[in-house]
């Protein structure tokens, strides 16, 4: 079914676009951005919009993310998470008699006895919670599962970089107190959490899980004190807890033949290729790789994936991508890499295949080499544009060929950079950015699409090497729109 369209739009979704009145430590204040500056100052439909807590299905006062962002962009409601989902479910005490989760601890029971843990251990809420690992923790030990074994992503962007050590000790602290579990090992979430196809960092958290290789070995008495030395290097050298190279505490907790693998994040972009190294055949040449590992998932990572998830995926019907695909409308979603996953799964309500006459295009991110070393902290403050012009270009292209009346993309640069904690290379991530979306205007101009720009939530207006999270900053769109849900 063919279907007219009163306009043709093209949609520009910017992330870490967020407001703020300070100018101290505000990248986006201070970069050079005039086609932002006269696209806020030549139409009265700019408007500030909330992008944050139960705004957009997240716990009052939490920050939103990329991931969060997209899903509720048009989606014409509130797209409650899957972090307030867990919440509810450990205050009302159903998650002790999960279905998934009771059928995790039988298999280690009837198995070896073993079960591991593995998952960012932080309060920072945008990919997983201590607490519940806590609660995890007290299910395992109530249900008589012999060994537990925690493997612990130490997190640095979303929580303070240096704040690892905390997190360690209150994970201790609960261990102590439960008398139940063992840190067996600590990475960073650098290693742990690639989504880019990096699979040099993946085999590294790999062999740490199963092989101890490449790991530094520490007693748990010592970790909190080593890990402290880590962030205090003199001469440049010092460690933040996203690179944290891989320490093993304990031997006897590496992740061996028919244990229980649960991953505890819940949200699933950073976690797919860790769990495809275990749950399939890994992508890289290794020296062991455990054999018939019983993998469980909080969430769906991927909806086609074989194994048991304790929170299936809440699909979202009739989102702004399936209505138009109802309505017969071609449409065409493009970012890079990094924001790939975020215009085609998430923006499409959390499936990932696409719609009827959408068609995708991916542009690679940069490639950041990795180094092992501490002396260098690799991060996209070493190529602040990204790939935003590649995408801009492409962009243009696409509203010059009009075929499709619906057009989506995503820039990154400026919350990417900013969780680096770099306020100068945030400015030139802001530029860049201000430069692109020129591009795409231009296009838009010349071609009779209406362009829309909106800044899905805050990072780049609070640039603080001591605290790299997200905001909880208002978003800005150039249309009428009071929350995100409302933009298309």
């Amino acid at each position: 079914m063919e279907s007219k369209v009163a306009n043709n739009v093209c949609l520009v979704c910017v992330d870490g676009w967020g407001l703020s009145d300070k100018k101290e430590w505000n990248a986006i204040e201070q970069a050079d951005t005039p086609v932002m500056n006269k696209l806020m100052q030549v139409t009265e439909k700019t408007c500030s919009i909330e992008a944050s807590g139960l705004f957009v299905g997240l716990p009052r006062g939490k920050a939103s993310n990329s991931v969060i962002s997209m899903m509720n962009v048009g989606s014409g409601r509130i797209c409650w998470q899957d972090m307030l989902r867990i919440d509810l479910a450990i205050a009302d005490r159903t998650i002790y008699h999960n279905p998934a989760l009771l059928k995790a601890f039988d298999t280690a029971r009837s198995k070896t006895g073993r079960i591991h843990f593995l998952g960012m251990v932080s309060d920072g809420g945008v990919h997983s919670n201590i607490n519940h690992l806590f609660v995890l923790l007290e299910a395992a030990k109530q249900h008589g599962v012999r060994k537990c074994f925690v493997h612990m992503f130490s997190d640095g962007v979303d929580t303070a970089p240096t704040s690892g050590a905390r997190y360690v000790q209150k994970l201790l602290d609960n261990m102590k107190e439960n008398c139940y579990g063992k840190l067996a090992s600590v990475i960073g979430r650098y290693y742990s959490m690639d989504r880019d196809k990096k699979w040099d960092r993946t085999k590294i958290a790999y062999e740490a899980f199963t092989q101890g290789k490449e790991s530094q070995k520490f007693s748990v008495e010592n970790l909190i004190a080593f890990m402290e030395q880590k962030y205090s290097f003199p001469g440049g050298k010092d460690q933040s807890d996203e690179m944290m190279q891989p320490i093993l505490l304990s031997p006897e907790g590496l992740i061996s033949d028919d244990d229980t693998v649960v991953f505890f994040n819940t949200r699933g972009d950073r976690m797919e290729q860790l769990v495809e190294t275990f749950a399939f055949k890994p992508p890289f040449e290794t020296d062991f790789s455990p054999l018939n590992l019983h993998v469980f998932t909080m969430t769906a990572y991927r909806w086609n994936w074989p194994f048991p998830v304790l929170f299936p995926l809440v699909s979202m019907k009739n989102v702004l991508a399936e209505h138009l695909a109802k309505q017969g409308v071609a449409q065409f979603h493009c970012a890079e890499t990094e924001r790939f996953p975020q215009v085609t799964t998430w923006f499409n309500g959390g499936v990932q295949h696409a719609f009827e006459k959408e068609e995708r295009l991916m542009i690679p991110s940069p490639s950041i080499p990795l180094v092992v070393s501490p002396t260098v902290q690799p991060a996209y403050d070493l190529k602040p544009d990204m790939s935003c012009m590649e995408v801009a270009v492409e962009v243009s292209e696409i509203i010059a060929g009009t075929k499709f009346p619906f057009v989506l993309c995503n820039l990154c640069p400026p919350d990417l950079v900013a969780h680096t904690g770099a306020i100068g290379p945030t400015i030139e991530a802001v530029a860049a950015t201000d430069k692109a979306i020129g591009v795409i205007r231009r296009a838009c101009e010349m071609h009779g699409y209406v362009l829309c720009v909106v800044g899905t939530y805050g990072n780049a207006e609070k640039v603080d090497a001591s605290s790299t999270a997200h905001t909880t900053s208002k978003g800005i769109t150039k249309q009428d729109a009071s929350s995100l849900k409302r933009v298309a």
